[in-house]
């Protein structure tokens, strides 16, 4: 079931349940944004929406925790294995003490051993804080001062995407040093899928920051391991779609709110064989679309609210199609 997210009075999505859970750790959403279930028309919290709190996000004051393997390739290196990793801050804890009441040097002594204690647990505690707010401005601090021994957990690194003599996992590519730093650039979130056959990719979630057609350019040489595209609120063109057309594997494509795609750049999706998925919501379309869709046998699922197909096109494409979902708002 996807999800849709309201803050300052812009909607984004629809993410799945996993995107959100995701965003919520990367500190790109929050708990007390608005967020409701497609299809419904309550708004309620993302944090009640999902289930989740603050405090089950935000690990306990001197803890900082990683996420698992399998969503690693932002800001972490790779860890074949599948295993947690964990770092971990230590510092001292207050104690409670029973003392007989007495005046004098050992007074003073507990005294500024407990106003020490409470210092360090206070400065640390927000240090933690600041981590999981700004863990890629945090981290690189934090490891200098020997808090962490590995890099923040979103980091994308050569390491990651460099593959052995023999792969021993189907992520394991080899790219070259200027490839590779093309693809840092975009600042683009790589997941791995959940049976750990090839990756998720995700544009970040502020539309500044989103992807664009140059940044797919950067995709090229990992296109045959990407089977999910997320470019909600991207800013992708016509010439973006076009390169899009070369991802043979793609399964799921999200084009939603890229207001410069048009039925003459998404023709160009006829070539992937595997598309099963597209999302096509908010951007302005016309009666063409309807035979491209016809024509796009793998297709499973397509969402087309709020571009502008009357009830008689989406009636077509839906008595065309009979066994695909199509959403028409």
């Amino acid at each position: 079931m996807n999800v849709f997210v309201s803050r300052d009075g812009q909607t984004f999505g629809p993410y799945t349940v996993e995107q959100a859970t995701e965003f919520l750790k990367l500190g790109q959403l929050l708990v007390s944004d608005f967020a409701l279930y497609e299809g419904e028309s309550e708004w309620k919290t993302l944090g009640s929406l999902l289930g989740v709190t603050e405090e089950s996000i935000v690990s306990p004051v001197g803890q900082v925790q990683q996420s698992k393997q399998n969503t690693p390739l932002r800001n972490s290196k790779a860890n074949p294995t599948g295993r947690k990793q964990r770092s971990k801050i230590k510092m001292n804890q207050a104690q409670s003490a029973v003392v007989a009441k007495q005046k004098g040097l050992v007074s003073r002594i507990l005294s500024t051993i407990i106003v020490f204690s409470v210092t360090c647990i206070v400065v640390c505690g927000g240090i933690a804080g600041l981590y999981f707010a700004f863990p890629s401005k945090v981290g690189p601090i934090m490891k200098k001062f020997g808090f962490l021994t590995k890099e923040p957990v979103h980091e994308i690194t050569k390491e990651t995407l460099v593959a052995k003599e023999i792969p021993s996992n189907p992520l394991e590519i080899t790219l070259n040093d200027e490839d590779w730093q093309r693809l840092r650039s975009t600042n683009v979130i790589l997941l791995a899928t959940d049976k750990g056959d090839g990756f998720r990719v995700i544009s970040p979630p502020e539309k500044k920051q989103g992807l664009n057609d140059n940044d797919l350019e950067a995709l090229i040489p990992i296109s045959s391991k990407i089977l999910s595209l997320d470019l909600t609120y991207a800013e992708i063109t016509d010439g973006g779609v076009s390169v899009l057309s070369k991802f043979e594997n793609l399964q799921r494509l999200y084009l939603e709110g890229n207001k410069e795609v048009t039925v003459q750049g998404l023709a160009e999706l006829k070539n992937l064989k595997n598309l099963t998925y597209l999302n096509l919501v908010r951007i302005e379309l016309n009666e063409q679309l309807v035979d491209l869709l016809i024509s796009m046998e793998n297709l499973r699922e397509i969402y087309l609210y709020e571009t502008g197909l009357n009830e008689d096109a989406i009636s077509r494409l839906t008595e065309a199609r009979p066994k695909v979902f199509v959403n028409g708002g």
